[in-house]
């Protein structure tokens, strides 16, 4: 086992070991639980370019998926009902939602085709955008064919959209959980409101330890 998967696996059963109280308890264990928690919410964001308050915990990257996909659609309650874009090759926990959201009638979707070589082209992407379109969902890196889609190029199209339309709730989400460890996850680089990762696939802990998978 590699030596950082070794100091990982520690500080995780270190963790597991000694902080068991409820982080959202008030006696001295659980605000000993919450500082713990806030410590690893911090790494995550600097991780990230992001701000602490911005990362949300959750069992893994299929519950990261859909409350990024749910969240939005529930939040556009009253203005009618959303429009939502994805592609034909993400992973189930957003085709499946997505599939589901439309069969209940709680949004209208687009699934756009890939290229031959497994991109998105941003431009199909751009027709797709409506008066109504509430969130853009794009698989950054595919486990199945490898494939690494354009996810700056289609921000810059989100962005130009927004811009020429007086329009700010459009909503830009990618599912990372197969780019840790190889490409940037600068949110503020890609231009991505909200991004799916996975502890299971950087050396996290795994189903085995008692956490949950993707």
């Amino acid at each position: 086992m590699p030596k950082s998967t070794n100091k990982t696996r520690k500080i995780y059963m270190d963790y597991a070991s000694s902080v068991r109280a409820n982080p959202s308890s008030i006696h001295r264990e659980g605000v000993k639980a919450h500082a713990k928690l806030e410590d690893a919410r911090g790494v995550v964001a600097r991780a990230l370019f992001a701000r602490s308050e911005e990362i949300i915990f959750t069992s893994g990257g299929t519950e990261s998926n859909n409350l990024a996909i749910q969240g939005v659609v529930l939040a556009w309650q009253g203005k009618g009902i959303p429009h939502i874009i994805t592609t034909n090759i993400e992973h189930p926990s957003v085709l499946e939602t997505f599939k589901l959201l439309a069969k209940r009638k709680l949004a209208l979707i687009s699934i756009i085709s890939v290229e031959a070589n497994g991109i998105i082209d941003p431009e199909k992407i751009k027709k797709e955008i409506k008066k109504n379109t509430a969130l853009i969902s794009v698989h950054y890196a595919n486990n199945e064919i490898g494939t690494i889609q354009p996810i700056r190029e289609i921000a810059k199209v989100i962005r130009h959209y927004k811009k020429h339309n007086k329009r700010n709730n459009i909503f830009f989400h990618t599912d990372a959980v197969q780019a840790a460890n190889y490409l940037d996850l600068n949110v503020e680089k890609l231009g991505v409101d909200m991004l799916t990762l996975s502890g299971s696939k950087i050396e996290g802990a795994t189903p085995k330890d008692g956490q949950a998978g993707r």
